[in-house]
């Protein structure tokens, strides 16, 4: 698969980028700044290519907002006119900074590009950890995935999987509300327990 990774040089975007490219999809990242994206694209593996934002959203088969909450509209709105039908997954965690009227960060930034298929993921994995698709004790650590269309759903879990990462099905937006939620909380219990940032939530069923 070809992924764009708008906010690629950032660094959930670039472990990103090393997670994709590991498991044999292509990456491009794209960013405000592509001579920073090629750069970027110069230290990881030859399945990885930089550019610009426009290039990552019109050439990625599935897309990636990896921008901070606050720049995600207005990122989005540069490249709407590549993203209609795309799956875009959305990384961005808002800390409470949704605005008023509005009840989770995807719900927000999906007003951008009705006609896409978007998911919620990665909202509670760290960065440090995406090279460490397994926790100390060996077991794989979960990504909590939201979608309200099926087929994106599935492809985006199989994607995560590909990984090593094991993906949970959590439903609609409904519940993606409540993963922004648990962000600020599991960065509270990471500096009184951890001080590293490298924990991460674990289904137990």
């Amino acid at each position: 698969m070809k992924i764009g990774i708008l906010g690629g040089t950032g660094r959930m975007g670039l472990g990103l980028a090393r997670s994709y490219s590991t498991a044999g999809h292509t990456v491009i990242l794209g960013s405000r700044n592509p001579v920073q994206a090629h750069d970027a694209a110069n230290s990881l593996p030859i399945s990885v290519h930089g550019g610009s934002l426009a290039e990552a959203a019109r050439e990625g088969e599935l897309i990636v907002l990896a921008v901070p909450f606050a720049a995600g509209i207005d990122t989005v709105l540069a490249v709407q006119q590549h993203l209609p039908e795309k799956i875009i997954i959305d990384i961005t965690n808002p800390f409470g900074a949704v605005p008023a009227g509005q009840i989770s960060g995807i719900e927000h930034n999906r007003e951008a590009a009705p006609t896409a298929k978007w998911v919620a993921a990665y909202k509670t994995t760290f960065w440090k950890t995406l090279e460490s698709p397994t926790n100390p004790g060996g077991h794989p650590r979960d990504v909590f995935v939201s979608a309200e269309d099926a087929e994106a759903l599935a492809t985006v879990m199989d994607l995560i999987a590909s990984t090593g990462f094991r993906a949970v099905d959590c439903g609609g937006f409904e519940n993606a509300r409540t993963l922004d939620l648990m962000v600020p909380l599991m960065i509270e219990l990471d500096s009184r327990y951890r001080k590293d940032a490298g924990s991460s939530w674990k289904f137990l069923g």
